[in-house]
């Protein structure tokens, strides 16, 4: 039932971010550690601003695998949520060793819907 409503919640998001309806904001944020995202930075040649974009879409990829291999969320919004298609995000899993939560059930459901679908 969590991982229904979860998924629910990030459906209605994930839409609202296609129709448009969610707009780039600046947010500001309270760090202990910022002498290392400057050290970081200068070490990777990029601005903070740069770096915490891209530590952050990072950290939703993490996120995603922890949540799909808690079994919180499916495998395909797993992906939406990280960003990445599922062939990456299958990659992913992959190299973190990070098993599949399919059942036989689920297998054979994907080849019908596989088998329909051409």
């Amino acid at each position: 039932m969590v991982m229904e409503d979860i998924q629910k919640r990030f459906m209605i998001f994930l839409n609202q971010k296609q129709q448009g309806d969610i707009k780039m904001e600046t947010i500001s944020i309270r760090l202990k550690k910022v002498k290392e995202l400057n050290y970081f930075g200068k070490l990777l040649k990029e601005n903070r601003s740069e770096l915490v974009r891209d530590l952050l879409e990072e950290g939703k990829k993490m996120k995603a695998i922890g949540l799909y291999k808690n079994r919180k969320i499916s495998l395909g919004l797993a992906a939406r949520f990280a960003g990445i298609s599922i062939s990456d995000f299958l990659d992913l899993l992959e190299e973190h060793n990070v098993k599949l939560n399919l059942t036989l059930e689920d297998a054979k459901l994907a080849m019908k819907h596989a088998e329909e679908a051409f």
